[in-house]
């Protein structure tokens, strides 16, 4: 998929980098004693299929972390109209991560909506306070493609 199908914003005359809207969880954090599985149930409401990308960012352990040390999950597809589909990363005990969506420009960002929950496996059951929904992602605005 090409930068160009995503949400993004330039100032040609400047010289800035490209400016791509995400959607983000914010940082979490694993704190528990074993690894879990951070589950994303995400869907496409509109009735025309969607690009999207769905990424989990593993932020690490360190109390003060420039930059994520790694991906857990980077997912890039079109969803088709009125479809679920479930993912899952799985995140190593302590470490924070972050889960992002990238809307492609084809797409009504409203009616795309991702939930993401910690397991302690996948099928198992929910850590309590890493439950976040759609309604309490937050708008960043990130130079470049991440």
């Amino acid at each position: 998929m090409s930068e160009m199908e995503f949400e993004s914003t330039s100032d040609r005359g400047g010289g800035r980098p490209r400016r791509t809207t995400v959607y983000t969880t914010g940082i979490l954090q694993n704190n528990l004693n074993t690894a879990l599985t951070a589950h994303i149930d995400l869907v496409n409401l509109n009735d025309e299929p969607v690009e999207v990308r769905v990424q989990v960012l593993n932020w690490g352990t360190a109390v003060t972390q420039t930059n994520p040390v790694g991906s857990l999950l980077d997912v890039t597809q079109t969803l088709v109209a009125n479809t679920r589909v479930a993912l899952n990363a799985t995140v190593v005990a302590t470490n924070h991560y972050e889960v992002r969506l990238t809307v492609g420009r084809n797409g009504n960002r409203e009616n795309v909506l991702l939930t993401t929950y910690g397991r302690t496996s996948i099928g198992g059951g929910q850590v309590n306070g890493l439950s976040v929904l759609p309604s309490q992602l937050l708008t960043i605005e990130v130079d470049g493609c991440l």
